[in-house]
Parts: C-alpha cells; structure tokens; sequence
C-alpha cells in the first residue's frame, strides 16, 4: 500500500473542521469598519498587472482589479507553491477568495465569525493568523488535501473543490470566477520575476570531540574559505544534517538520546539563533538524520530506535511543523541521505550490511513509493553515505568498507542508475561524509581518520573529478559527524 505523507491543519482546526463543515455566504457586502489588512508590499508591478487585467476579466472583479487585491492573489499564489503544490492549486484558492472577499484582507466580522481572503471561521485559527495570507492560505489547502486524499482534486471542476472545502449556502457563485482565477495566476508566470543568482557558498557543519557543533564557510566564487570553525554551541550532539530555505539554513542534530533539535544561521542578518530548540513530535532514540527542501517547506528523515525511517514535515513561511513523525519502514537501517529532483524527495539509506536502498516522496501527488529499492552496483559494506543533485541527476557517494569514497550517479530524467560505484581515493576515512552543490560542481566533504575535514569536488560541467583532496582550513580535529549545505 502506498503511504500517504500529510499536511495538516493545526489539531483545533482540524477537528472543527471535521466536526461543522465552513458556512459562509458568497456575497458578503463589506462594511468599511477597519480597513482592509496588508497582503504584502504593493509594487509598481503590481499596478502594471491590475491595469492589464482589468481588460481581459470578465466576472465579479471586472473592471475592479487593483494593485492590492493583486498583491493579495499573489501573496496566496506564493503561499500555494510554497506549500509544495502546482499553480492549479492556486487557482482554485484565487477563485474561493474572488467570491469570498473579492481578493480582500478583510478584518470585519461581516458573517458569523468569517474574517480574511477566505472569510475563514474562529475553528481555522485565531483572528490575527486568519489575517495572515500565509496562514489562511496554507489553511485553506490543507481543507482541499484533506478533502480530496491522493491528489483527486486535480480531476474536480474548480467550483466543486471550492465549494467542498467552504461549504457555501452559495454553491454555484464559485466556478463562474475560476476563468479570472486562471487569467490572474497566469498573470504572475508570464514575467517571472529574475533568477536568484547561483548559490556560490559552503557552510560545513561538524560535531567536534567536545559534542558541540562548529561551522565554517567557504566562497567559492570569491574569498574562498573563512580558515575558522566558530562554535555553534550543543552537548553530546551525535549526527547532525542541514537545510535552507530562503537565505536561512536550518541545521538539525540529534542529542545524545535521539531527541532531534534544531537552530538556525540567518546568512541575510548574518545572526544565528541563540539556542536549541527541539523539533516537535517526540522523536527518541534516533540514529541518523537527513533534511531537504522544497520551497520554503523542509522535510526531515531519521532513523528511529527501531532501525526504520521517520519523517516530518516543517512549513517556514506559514504552519510551522507538522508536529508528528511518520513511519515508512525499513530494517536495521544505519546512515540516512535525501536530496531533491523537481518536486521528489528522494532517501537513501544503508541497510545492515551496508547496501544502499532508496524510496521516494512525490511532493506533486503526496505519494511515497511502496517499497525500499536496491540501487544497483552492488555496494556492500558501506558506512556512511551522501546524496547531492544537479538538475534531474543524483549523484550519490558512499565511503566504503575500505575507507575509501565510491560514487555513482542516477539520471531521473531518462537513463537511470549507471550500475557501477567509481572510486575516489581516500585513506581510512570516518564512517561521514557530507556534500553540497555550487553551479554544476559537487563538493564533498569526509572526516579523515582523525576526524580533519577535507573536500574533492566533482565538475558536471567537464566531467571531472578534483585530482586529490585537500583540507578545509581552520584545524578542525576529531569530528565524528558532518553536515553542509549551500547559500547565496
């Protein structure tokens, strides 16, 4: 059977939502009591957008379309890709809040106890979070995946999604809005906004002897490396694993009895957060730890004390952790990676023996694979593993049971696995290794066997390998876990 990962509503409004379906009527007349509340900075882009659209929409906002009320729908178009789901999604948000607030962040009270885009209700969160785009909008999809399991509502009309999730007295308002919904959304993708420039930087994570973390960074289109490690504080910490959304990595690590905690380096203030925080959900015992990201949504993978894998989800830009850990099997597993192609999460993991297995989370259809799969080539007796993608390909390293790193690459694209693990070199390295992805070039990073830190990278531009490895400067000695990722 296939696992169904979830994305929730907090537990208050899950359970009123099950309980009283939302009842709102869909022509609300809007009393200027408080003025509307802010969707976001309004841009000249904004105006540009709204006075082209006022000459194609043809339902209720015909003609009415202004740079607010555009930068409310895009603040719910960038709430809906952050939340890891296709622009149709978005569609059918801009359509329920056209009918239901005529795109307005509406603080009065005008039905019941509706406030907001989405006219939502006291049971989806507290005023001040229904005013929030972000939250509401996050709310609101979470009601369309819980109502439509396994990505149904992709073959639904629009109006029937809407309708579903609000529970209208007017059930038919919703699918004559959803052509302007298009045109609106749309709107946002035909001049998308520049790309960020490529992420240049390396921070490496370690856990020193003393079981503190230390980082240290590296510019690789400039300065090159810091030469120091700067302590990040942490007691007994025993693996450790990185992600970013934005220009914020996240950095998690398991304490010295499998409790997961997280902290923060903010790389636009150049501040960390002052302290640990434990990741929500009651994780204990956990062995290992992976993470990557989705847009501004995190997913975090451990292995648990019963040797199979785990995972959490955490939405940074809206509901925050989704507070439980899902099981999707596995035996006497023992080292953990994950990366990204497209929207797929793919894990990898050691079995007992030190083969290497992978399954994959469909972030497009909310579907994990069924089962563990071997990736081919025939490793056996490895310790530790890593995983790095560019583009469509995965480029996964291992240290074997040889001290040695061994690497090999899948293209999800097209061809798959190569079938054969390559060796890199390497004498008598730790059971950790660790990489990240400037441009085109994978950087690896192991601990030797008195736990220096060196690196060797891979070009995919050429296809060449580094010739050998050279340490990461700052006199790192006796790490026993690492951890990098890469930023702008």
């Amino acid at each position: 059977m296939s696992k169904q990962f979830r994305k929730l509503l907090p537990a208050t409004a899950a359970v009123a939502a099950l309980l009283s379906p939302l009842a709102v009527t869909a022509t609300s007349a809007h009393a200027a009591l408080q003025p509307d509340r802010s969707c976001g900075t309004v841009t000249d882009a904004d105006s540009a957008a709204a006075a082209s659209l006022n000459t194609v929409l043809t339902g209720k906002l015909a003609h009415a379309m202004t740079a607010y009320r555009f930068s409310c729908a895009r603040a719910i178009v960038a709430a809906t890709r952050a939340h890891d789901l296709p622009d149709q999604a978005a569609v059918i948000a801009v359509t329920t809040a056209i009918v239901e607030s005529e795109l307005r962040n509406n603080p009065n009270v005008l039905d019941a106890s509706s406030v907001g885009l989405f006219q939502q209700q006291t049971w989806w969160g507290s005023t001040e979070e229904r005013l929030n785009p972000a939250y509401s909008t996050n709310a609101f999809l979470d009601g369309m995946l819980r109502a439509y399991p396994n990505g149904s509502w992709k073959t639904q009309p629009v109006g029937v999604v809407c309708q579903k999730v609000q529970g209208s007295a007017f059930p038919s308002a919703y699918q004559p809005q959803a052509t302007d919904a298009q045109r609106i959304v749309a709107a946002m993708t035909t001049a998308p906004a520049p790309a960020p420039a490529p992420a240049s930087k390396a921070r490496v994570s370690t856990v020193g002897s003393d079981g503190a973390l230390y980082a240290t960074d590296g510019d690789y289109a400039g300065t090159g490396w810091s030469g120091t490690w700067a302590t990040q504080g942490g007691t007994a910490l025993k693996a450790v694993a990185s992600a970013v959304t934005g220009n914020t990595m996240h950095v998690y690590a398991l304490g010295s009895t499998g409790h997961v905690y997280t902290k923060d380096a903010d790389y636009t203030t150049g501040q960390w957060s002052s302290t640990w925080t434990e990741v929500p959900g009651g994780a204990e015992g956990a062995g290992a730890v992976s993470a990557t990201t989705i847009g501004n949504r995190v997913h975090l993978n451990i292995i648990g004390s019963d040797g199979a894998l785990h995972t959490t989800d955490a939405d940074y830009a809206g509901t925050g952790w989704s507070g439980t850990w899902v099981a999707l099997g596995g035996t006497g597993l023992k080292s953990l990676a994950s990366t990204v192609t497209g929207n797929t999460m793919h894990v990898f993991a050691l079995g007992s023996t030190g083969h290497v297995y992978t399954m994959d989370a469909d972030y497009s259809t909310g579907r994990w694979s069924d089962t563990w799969t071997e990736v081919p080539g025939g490793a056996e007796g490895a310790g530790a593993i890593t995983a790095a993608a560019t583009g469509n390909r995965v480029h996964l390293n291992i240290v074997g049971s040889d001290g040695a790193l061994h690497t090999t690459d899948g293209d999800y694209a097209g061809t798959g696995w190569s079938g054969t693990w390559t060796t890199q070199g390497g004498t008598g390295l730790r059971g950790a290794v660790a990489s990240a992805v400037t441009g085109n070039t994978v950087h690896v990073y192991v601990l030797g066997s008195t736990g220096r830190v060196y690196t060797k990278d891979a070009d995919y531009t050429t296809g060449q390998w580094s010739g050998s490895w050279a340490e990461v400067p700052g006199g790192a000695d006796n790490a026993g876990a690492i951890t990098a990722s890469t930023t702008r």
